[in-house]
């Protein structure tokens, strides 16, 4: 999901200007070798300079080894530089995992709160382009019953959010026992179906559990075109922090934030 690297796009200008001055100079030795030949095959064309004609061999042989010694180094050159954009080449993707990989939560392995900015720059130019909604769906994991720490907590968790939710839902860790859920394309009804079937879901965990009891707060807004997703969270946020829910009832709350 990561754009263009512009480091990779500049080390690809500097290898094709390298690549030109290479080609320029071959261009300009070629030039010599012929006129070089062309001396040497009509020897009458400088019988009028003396000295051109005494040194004529000699010339020729220098020029040859100075062609072969600039070639060879060129040829160096040519082989430094091909490891050289090999080794960027693995750097860059080494990069650019890193940079992927500080997105993603290690207990879980969802996505992790760092990369909502990246997240809701892309959506929300989506919301505006197509002019359809996005949900965002707040959800608070907690247990009755402490058999099972809160790390194992988030882990069942999530792999439950990973099999109620579409594909193209974006699921995040957002803090230890909270996850945000976002659901492009979605209403607030699609939304309520999702949430109606995770709660199915929670029920048939608890039902097969022996550690604890898994219990969900949530709170669910719609973001319109023209909003603004991180707006939306935040007052999502809030709402959710200031209340608290009975698990497994739905109730949806409508933030539209409107720039």
């Amino acid at each position: 999901m990561l754009g263009m690297n512009p480091h990779r796009t500049l080390h690809g200008e500097q290898a094709g200007e390298s690549d030109r001055e290479i080609r320029n100079i071959r261009i300009l030795l070629g030039v010599a070798a012929v006129m070089a030949v062309i001396a040497m095959a009509v020897p009458g064309l400088f019988s009028h300079l003396r000295a051109v004609n005494y040194f004529l061999p000699q010339m020729m042989i220098g020029l040859a080894v100075l062609v072969l010694i600039i070639y060879l180094h060129f040829a160096l050159q040519r082989k430094l530089l091909r490891e050289l954009r090999t080794a960027w080449v693995a750097a860059s993707a080494y990069t650019e995992r890193l940079e992927q990989f500080s997105f993603i939560d290690p207990e879980t392995e969802l996505f992790n709160r760092r990369y909502l900015d990246h997240l809701f720059e892309r959506q929300i130019q989506l919301v505006n382009r197509t002019g359809k909604l996005a949900t965002i769906l707040l959800i608070r994991v907690t247990s009755h019953g402490q058999k099972m720490s809160s790390q194992e907590l988030a882990v069942e968790a999530s792999l439950i959010l990973r099999s109620n939710f579409r594909g193209s839902d974006y699921i995040v860790r957002s803090s230890d026992d909270q996850f945000v859920i976002l659901l492009p394309e979605t209403n607030g009804q699609q939304a309520q179906f999702a949430l109606n079937r995770l709660s199915d879901k929670i029920d048939s965990w608890n039902l097969a559990s022996q550690s604890c009891e898994m219990q969900l707060q949530h709170e669910i807004s719609i973001c319109a075109p023209g909003g603004s997703l991180g707006e939306t969270l935040r007052r999502t946020e809030e709402s959710l922090q200031h209340r608290s829910v009975p698990p497994y009832i739905p109730q949806i709350t409508a933030h539209t934030a409107v720039n």
